[in-house]
């Protein structure tokens, strides 16, 4: 379906292709965008200042190594050298451990 009789990709191929590149790029972007603003909330919350890059740090850390500020908020919001980390639960942690460490 996607190559032609002389072994080319056909127009129908190419759109697939950039539609499917299209919705990686949006989830990319809501992805950062997500962490951004949970990181944001987070330093709120704790009264955390920025220090490196005020008025954008957040955006920064998630943009250029997403899965570490992940783990730098999941490390700062429980204890999991006293809890242990739950997959399916609502918070992540055991329903005796918590919330706010």
């Amino acid at each position: 379906a996607g190559i032609d009789e002389r072994g080319k990709p056909t127009d129908v191929f190419w759109t697939l292709v950039f539609t499917r590149l299209f919705w990686i790029f949006c989830f990319a972007v809501f992805t950062i965008f997500l962490v951004a603003k949970t990181r944001a909330r987070i330093r709120s919350k704790y009264s955390i200042p920025e220090k490196q890059c005020p008025g954008c740090e957040d955006f920064c850390c998630s943009l250029w190594c997403n899965c570490c500020t992940v783990a730098q908020m999941a490390r700062h919001t429980a204890d999991y050298d006293t809890y242990a980390g739950l997959c399916c639960s609502e918070t992540g942690t055991p329903p005796h451990a918590p919330s706010i460490v």
